[in-house]
């Protein structure tokens, strides 16, 4: 077992385990065991982390595309860490004249790992193409 999983708090454990029904697995039961002193025995980590629900400002430079809505996008980073992203709602667009790029007042899901070495607590979403 690495030092990650053994780092996160027991009540976490269902957010970030790959068993999760929010991240396809076969897990769907909840549990019913005291979270404070007992961990899952069938947690499985999953290296994407944890999916949260937030609204953001999005920067899309010329000349790239827009991620579908409702459509997992893994061509992000957050928090130097590699994501993905689902936009939700689009709220509003606007152009950036000086940057050269579209900015998108969206409502998203993305995928945050805070037990990974490289996380850093700066939430900075960027764009990056491989």
């Amino acid at each position: 077992m690495t030092e990650a999983v053994q780092e996160i708090p027991a009540r976490l454990e269902c957010a970030y385990c790959i068993r999760n029904q929010c991240h396809g697995g076969e897990c769907k039961k909840q549990h019913h065991f005291d979270y404070n002193e007992k961990n899952c025995l069938v947690f499985k980590m999953d290296p994407r982390g944890c999916i949260r629900e937030g609204n953001t400002t999005i920067s899309i430079p010329l000349y790239e595309n827009i991620p579908p809505l409702n459509v997992w996008s893994d061509d992000w980073v957050l928090c130097d860490v590699e994501t993905a992203i689902r936009i939700l709602e689009i709220k509003a667009l606007n152009w950036n004249a000086k940057k050269g790029c579209l900015v998108i007042h969206c409502r998203f899901e993305y995928y945050i790992n805070e037990y990974h070495p490289d996380y850093s607590k700066k939430a900075m979403l960027k764009l990056v193409k491989s």
